[in-house]
Formats: structure tokens, C-alpha cells, sequence
């Protein structure tokens, strides 16, 4: 595993880059003590292949996720794309 610090004074932090860790996602999460609601949101490239693993694996550490999909490209990355996540929330309570 390859950790890259990214440094940003008192926000800053760290990204872990390796094979196998999306099956800790939930792990590393309960770790950090975060609520148990939690969203997924991703493009339907990433998805397709990345969201069902990061899901179970919240899943399995006791968390509530929801997958919110968004269009994939430069298209997706809008005020419409922002609204659509932001509706998907609200549908689901939050």
C-alpha cells in the first residue's frame, strides 16, 4: 500500500492507493467514528465497477449507505448534477 499526504494545513489528509482496500472502506469508516448514514456517489463508469464492493463493505461495518449515480463525463459535472444528488437525499430523508 502507498499512502500520499495531501497537506493542507488543519485539513489535511491522507490517500491510502493499493489493492484490496475498498473492502475496508467500512472498517476504516467505522474507525473514524462517522455516523451510520452514509451516501456513495459515483459516476455510472465507477460504478459499474466500484460501487457495489464500497457498498457492501459499509454495509457489512453497520453503516446505512445509499448509491446516488451520476452521468458519467464533463457534462456531469454541473449545477443539474449537484441538484440531482441533492434530490436524491432529500428522497431519502436526509
Amino acid at each position: 500500500m502507498r499512502t500520499v499526504n495531501v497537506p493542507l494545513g488543519n485539513r489535511s489528509y491522507a490517500i491510502r492507493i493499493g489493492s484490496g482496500l475498498l473492502a475496508q472502506l467500512g472498517r476504516e469508516c467505522a474507525r473514524l467514528k462517522l455516523g451510520e448514514r452514509c451516501a456513495i456517489i459515483t459516476d455510472t463508469n465507477v460504478g459499474r465497477r466500484y460501487a457495489k464492493p464500497a457498498y457492501e463493505s459499509l454495509l457489512k461495518a453497520g453503516f446505512d449507505p445509499s448509491l446516488i449515480t451520476v452521468p458519467a463525463g464533463e457534462t456531469a459535472k454541473s449545477l443539474k448534477s449537484v441538484s440531482h444528488c441533492y434530490d436524491q437525499l432529500a428522497s431519502i430523508g436526509w
